[in-house]
């Protein structure tokens, strides 16, 4: 029984239809995650109120209300599918989701090109389960996109590389680089990447038609990237009273290089080890990185042509960022996870080779061991799909149990998802004789979200920074216009926390004080709401 069973897997794991059992397998994940619609939170939400309340020729244009800082050719397909689908989840995050699946046939292709069978095998396995990757598919952003125009730019190289450049084909190679600037902002540094490696190959052949042709195709690239810089890019960065750069700065986002301190050596040692965690979504990093480099180092000796088309577009990334141009760092490079994948795979077959000469069970373990946490998650979230947060049952709870003069308090963080479910979606929800108020948020908040609506909560005179005692001030501020009233809903989602305070556990301390609990719904963290009777005004 043993035997057979080991001969059925072996004949699997050789077989030329295991990849498409794979790339099978991921679509069903991603499937499942998309089918289970969870709430849009905080992100979504406001992403989805920005495309939905604007017209076409309003894209273009920074928000009026918001910081809105996607892809112009995001947000066009966005409007598209509510314009075709209605105002829904899933028409909000379908593009995102065909995006997701659509990259795995791609990475497919430039895995079978690129790396050996079996490591191709390994990568594309990964790729496939890991979690990051099918959570993006799902979500209303634009990172699967980001993913599925690196990895058509690499199969377009492919075949530019193989054939001979002539007009239609330089005219389809500029067109779709042009064309993936307005879609995928990092798709830059693919485009450089593999467009340098091409030219310098061109160049150390003396090919001097190809390029040439090569030349009209960069030419095109750089033509749409000003036209896509100062038309759209310029004005969104307009848009934003706190500049880009200081905002990531805080988050240390960018590459401190030269490293001027044991801090910033320090920040670059734990960023490297991070990336193989976040985005790539493995939890042995340490594993994950020694695999990487020994990749590295084998196609290095191996394929030096192969080595430097795989590893630039995550140099140049690297480069903008010590330049304090792009972060590199989460999901922002979600991007480079196939690259990163590549290199892993092809660590990983280098090593089972070495230890197979010996024993193949060390080699398995090897896959095993990096293949366990994914796989897990994989198949938990298969079962048990998880969300950032989760407002509709609580909102469906509170539309049950509503009564008459009922007044909900919104938190400031919760505004954007409910005032989504509330107004936009096709199923809102309407609170009959009631009335919905929107917590007051810190000053700074007003600098990024709904910037002309400081007006209604603070003097334009005031300043901008406020110590958080300030702040909290204003909370007690904010919730005591709610006395006197019967029946008060304090809706939250996620916690806030602010100089090591839970605005939440805040909030609820005050109300304990001034009310009494009639009720409450909920997870905190994920969305949750109280119900209080502030009505004794004597407290």
């Amino acid at each position: 029984m043993g035997n057979k069973l080991s001969q059925i897997l072996c004949q699997l794991y050789n077989s030329s239809k295991l990849p498409w059992l794979i790339i099978g397998i991921g679509i069903i994940l991603r499937l499942i995650r998309y089918l289970y619609n969870p709430s849009l939170w905080f992100d979504e939400s406001d992403t989805a109120i920005d495309i939905i309340s604007r017209p076409f020729s309003d894209l273009i244009n920074p928000s009026p209300d918001w910081s809105s800082k996607y892809p112009y050719g995001f947000l066009i397909v966005e409007k598209i599918a509510t314009q075709v689908f209605g105002n829904s989840e899933y028409a909000l995050r379908f593009f995102p989701l065909i995006f997701g699946m659509v990259s795995l046939f791609l990475f497919y292709k430039v895995a079978k090109h690129y790396l050996r069978p079996k490591a191709g095998l390994i990568a594309v396995g990964l790729f496939a389960v890991l979690d990051p990757m099918i959570y993006y598919s799902s979500e209303l952003k634009p990172y699967s996109g980001d993913l599925a125009f690196a990895l058509l730019i690499f199969i377009a190289s492919i075949y530019i590389e193989s054939k001979k450049l002539n007009i239609s084909r330089i005219a389809f190679y500029g067109i779709l680089g042009a064309v993936s600037i307005w879609f995928s902002y990092p798709s830059i540094f693919v485009l450089l990447g593999v467009g340098l490696c091409l030219a310098i190959y061109s160049l150390a052949k003396r090919e001097w038609p190809r390029l040439g042709g090569l030349s009209i195709v960069y030419f095109m690239w750089a033509l749409s990237f000003m036209a896509c810089y100062f038309i759209y890019i310029r004005n969104l960065q307009s848009n934003f009273d706190m500049s880009v750069e200081e905002l990531l700065m805080l988050e240390r986002s960018f590459v401190p290089f030269p490293p001027k301190s044991l801090n910033d050596l320090k920040w670059i040692i734990d960023s490297f080890f991070e990336v193989f965690n976040n985005p790539v979504g493995l939890t042995f990093t340490g594993l994950a990185a020694f695999t990487f480099l020994t990749g590295c180092l084998f196609l290095f000796r191996n394929n030096k042509e192969k080595f430097y088309l795989l590893i630039t577009p995550i140099l140049f990334t690297m480069l903008a960022s010590v330049l304090h141009q792009y972060p590199f760092k989460g999901r922002l490079i979600v991007f480079l996870v196939p690259f990163i994948l590549f290199f892993i795979a092809e660590g990983v077959e280098y090593v089972k080779e070495q230890i197979n000469m010996k024993s193949a069970i060390p080699g398995m373990m090897l896959v095993g061991i990096l293949f366990v946490y994914p796989l897990s998650w994989a198949a938990y979230h298969a079962k048990t799909p998880s969300s950032t947060e989760e407002i509709k049952p609580v909102i469906n709870y509170i539309k049950n149990h509503w009564q008459k003069d009922d007044v909900i308090y919104v938190h400031y963080y919760a505004q954007y998802a409910f005032e989504y479910y509330t107004k936009f979606h096709p199923d809102k929800y309407e609170f009959d004789g009631g009335e919905h108020i929107v917590g007051i948020a810190p000053r700074g908040w007003y600098r990024t979200w709904r910037k002309q609506h400081v007006s209604k909560y603070y003097k334009s005179d005031v300043p901008v920074v406020q110590t958080s005692a300030d702040i909290f001030k204003e909370y007690i501020k904010d919730l005591n216009q709610l006395k006197g009233r019967k029946r008060v809903w304090v809706l939250f989602t996620s916690v806030i926390v602010k100089d090591g305070i839970n605005e939440e556990k805040f909030f609820i301390y005050h109300l304990e004080k001034t009310g009494k609990r009639l009720d409450s719904f909920g997870r905190s963290g994920i969305a949750v709401v109280y119900l209080y009777d502030l009505s004794d005004t004597s407290s």
